[in-house]
């Protein structure tokens, strides 16, 4: 019914229906379809049939010649197209002739200046020869002169430092004080031999720029903290002031701009008097005077101005002050000390950097010192990078020595201090606060590899009026407990570079840490472990927020706690009144309770920092006062059981299983229950009094890591060798020395004589240390024994060559004997 039959007189249903397909080649071209009101007859269909064929061959013939129109306006387009790619091509090869005749003529013009420039080069490489041979001479001088100045200073140090120690305590406070003059003055020869051999270096070409972006943050912070306690003492206003349209950071070499800045800085609080010091950091419009090919060609410069109210500089003056050894004042009657090297090493330093200093000043109005450094377009840290190279690496230290420590847990990497400055800018993408810590401030160090983990700890921090910074690695710990002296560490268990246990245990071992609180954080439950091995508390992941909160709530509220208090549990009147003794004062207060019923009363009123705890009492034994503080659900509180009873395994099975309490362990002299009480109560052993400082420290000696230790000393100066020896005697350490290298591979090769560790000087005569070190290497069946490379520094290279020559690890003259047992002791710990 979808067909019907129209006319203009009518229409009507057609029915009969007759569909055919158009084919040609068997191919479909086309579909006729007729209606009709009569029957088909058999001629219809054949004339049909046969029409459709003959339509098939004429569709496809109209569909042939249209195919063909089209290539042939296609071809017709092509060839016009070639045509013109001829005439464009018969162009360019006109030009080539004309500019390959050009070509030869300047060949023939380069041929003539090489001919003229190979005649200058052979003139050049003679005078280069002289100038390398003089280069040598000058580097061998000053490695020499470096080593001969700083290795009687390192004897007169370190003995000068046992003498003012007063170990033995035969000493009055007159000849401390003598042998603190001498230690002060070593110190002072020290820094003077410094600022010589960096002028020597400055002089000769031998110091590089270390370039790399520096954030202006870090540049203010590192001013702030460095001056800030310096004006203070001096009762003088400290300003520092950062022009807000300044770019993020620039590239330049930030430990010659801090020296730079450092040498300034020291100068103006130096001659101010009253009044302030300012440092200002802006960027400078065309202020500077003309003729530093950097500065003029730079698109922007930024200029760092220390100014003061000061004593200022006479006209007449001020051109040779910068001069090697000028001083403003240079009479033998002159009030300000000082060698008049910093000036000149800064002019030579700013110079390295592409910059110079200027100066502005006035007699009694004050001075100006403005440093001006050029800026690059743009300056930014490669984000990607950084968090491509922190899944690999998983480090970030910001230490001079970090380098050393890295070999001594074997994650030493090629091109380490470039991937670990990577990961540091990494680590301050958590929002850590590192770059701008001021002295008041109270800083909390956060151990965490897991960045997102550690920046909810940060933004934590924050909300408690904390400032945080991040640790990822085991070698930054102790880096930045000594950079920013935190007052809590919160210590994750796992760390890339080894295990959070194991950073605990040498915090707690540590004189110089011990006082620091450190919370556990883990994935497991070991609360008990964690307790019992020193921290303040354990806390298990996933935390919630209310656990996070009471973690900073317990940190805050420890740090600003200015006494701490003690419950003595004893019963004995005369013990008790001795234990009081001894423990109270600096801020330690201790109450006594005679009976557990008393200890009780006073518990449920009181929260103690510490129990001490004798276990048998009159009323109660001493498991079930414990059971009754653990009922009280305080916040845990270390208990030292001191007590002289002989615990069946069924007591100690109880205390160990104690989820509130801890033993510690049972301590039978009133020495140790110091040293343990001070240990439980996170006291610092330098706030205590004299006597109870030294008790501390012998009891540390006798159980250091580093007793009983056969250490080898190699060196040709037996001055040396006698510094060394005096303070290892100290330590209960034994002492093999060596005056040759000859003699320690001797000594080292003897299976008589047990060597734990070798401190190898590098400049000794005929056999110098580098190569000890290797013959070691190469004869010695304990590849692992530990070697320490001790050299005086001269030159740059030192430590890589000491490491390539397969020393372990690496310190510097003047020996730092805090700094040497540390490094000491990380190796035995390892």
């Amino acid at each position: 019914n979808y067909i019907k039959i129209n006319s203009s007189l009518g229409k009507a249903k057609p029915t009969n229906l007759i569909i055919l397909p158009v084919l040609f080649e068997n191919k479909v071209k086309a579909v006729i379809e007729l209606a009709s009101l009569d029957t088909f007859s058999e001629t219809h269909i054949d004339f049909l049939e046969q029409l459709t064929e003959s339509i098939g061959i004429v569709i496809n013939t109209i569909e042939a010649n249209t195919r063909t129109e089209e290539l042939l306006t296609q071809s017709q387009s092509l060839a016009g197209e070639l045509k013109m790619q001829q005439e464009e091509l018969s162009r360019t090869n006109d030009e080539l002739q004309d500019k390959a005749l050009l070509l030869v003529k300047q060949k023939n013009e380069v041929e003539d200046k090489n001919r003229e420039v190979e005649e200058a080069r052979k003139s050049l490489e003679e005078k280069a020869e002289q100038l390398t041979l003089t280069s040598k001479y000058k580097s061998e001088f000053l490695a020499n002169m470096s080593h001969e100045l700083r290795t009687p200073l390192n004897s007169l140090l370190i003995l000068a430092q046992q003498l003012y120690e007063n170990a033995e305590g035969n000493l009055n406070d007159k000849q401390i004080r003598y042998a603190k003059t001498i230690h002060s003055c070593g110190d002072d020869l020290i820094q003077l031999i410094n600022d010589i051999l960096d002028l020597s270096k400055i002089e000769s070409g031998f110091i590089t720029a270390n370039i790399s972006p520096v954030r202006f943050a870090e540049i203010a912070s590192f001013a702030e903290t460095t001056f800030k306690p310096i004006s203070e003492a001096r009762h003088l206003r400290f300003a520092i002031e950062t022009d807000a349209g300044l770019p993020e950071a620039m590239e330049t070499d930030i430990q010659r701009l801090n020296q730079i800045l450092k040498n300034l800085l020291s100068n103006a609080f130096k001659f101010t008097e009253k009044g302030e010091v300012k440092l200002k950091i802006y960027e400078a419009n065309r202020t500077w005077k003309t003729g530093n090919t950097n500065l003029d060609n730079a698109k922007r410069v930024v200029a760092f101005a220390i100014s003061d109210t000061g004593i200022g500089i006479p006209q007449e003056k001020q051109n040779i002050i910068f001069e090697a050894f000028q001083q403003a004042e240079g009479s033998t009657s002159r009030k300000y000390g000082g060698t008049g090297l910093g000036l000149s090493i800064s002019r030579g330093l700013a110079e390295l950097l592409g910059g110079t200093i200027e100066l502005e000043s006035n007699t009694s109005l004050g001075s100006t010192f403005t440093l001006f450094l050029p800026v690059s377009d743009s300056v930014t840290v490669n984000e990607g990078a950084a968090k491509e190279a922190l899944q690999q690496y998983k480090l970030g230290p910001d230490s001079t020595e970090i380098d050393s420590l890295l070999h001594s847990i074997r994650v030493t990497t090629e091109g380490e201090t470039k991937n670990l400055a990577i990961v540091n800018e990494m680590i301050n993408e958590t929002g850590d606060d590192r770059t701008h810590i001021a002295s008041a401030d109270k800083v909390i160090l956060i151990v965490e590899d897991d960045l997102r983990f550690g920046k909810i700890l940060i933004e934590k921090a924050h909300e408690f009026g904390l400032k945080a910074v991040v640790a990822i690695s085991y070698v930054e710990v102790f880096d930045f407990i000594n950079r920013f002296n935190p007052i809590a560490i919160t210590l994750d268990v796992k760390l890339p570079d080894t295990s959070g246990w194991k950073v605990l245990d040498l915090l707690r071992n540590d004189l110089n840490y011990r006082h620091i609180p450190v919370h556990l954080i883990s994935g497991e439950e070991n609360r008990m472990l964690a307790l019992k091995r020193g921290a303040r508390s354990f806390l298990m992941k996933p935390l919630q927020h209310e656990l996070l909160t009471e973690l900073f709530e317990d940190i805050v509220t420890f740090s600003e706690k200015t006494s701490k208090s003690v419950l003595l549990v004893e019963d004995n009147e005369l013990e008790s009144s001795q234990i009081a003794k001894i423990l109270a004062g600096e801020n330690i207060y201790v109450d006594i309770a005679p009976t557990g019923k008393k200890a009780f009363e006073k518990l449920e009123n009181t929260v103690y920092d510490c129990i001490i705890l004798d276990y048998t009492l009159p009323d109660i034994d001493g498991a079930e006062l414990l059971n009754k503080v653990e009922a009280l659900k305080q916040k845990v509180t270390p208990v030292i059981i001191y007590s002289a009873k002989d615990f069946t395994k069924k007591e100690l099975s109880i205390l160990n299983r104690s989820t509130n309490t801890v033993m510690l362990k049972g301590v039978n002299s009133l020495e140790h229950l110091l040293e343990e009480t001070v240990l439980q109560l996170h006291v610092n052993h330098k706030d205590l009094a004299q006597e109870k400082r030294k008790v501390i420290e012998n009891i540390r000696m006798q159980e250091d890591i580093l007793t009983g230790k056969n250490i080898l000393v190699v060196d040709d100066d037996v001055r040396n060798l006698f510094a060394l020896t005096t303070v290892f005697e100290r330590y209960n350490i034994n002492v093999i020395t060596a005056e040759s290298g000859k003699e320690a591979i001797q000594i080292i090769n003897d299976d008589s004589i047990k060597t734990d560790m070798v401190l190898m000087d590098i400049m000794m005569p005929e056999m110098d240390g580098y190569e000890t070190t290797q013959k070691i290497r190469r004869e010695h069946k304990n590849s692992s024994l530990p070697i320490i490379a001790v050299t005086a520094k001269a030159m740059k290279g030192d430590r890589q060559k000491c490491i390539e020559a397969g020393a372990s690890d690496y310190i510097t003259k003047p020996l730092k004997i805090d700094q040497l047992l540390s490094l000491m002791r990380v190796w035995f710990y390892k």
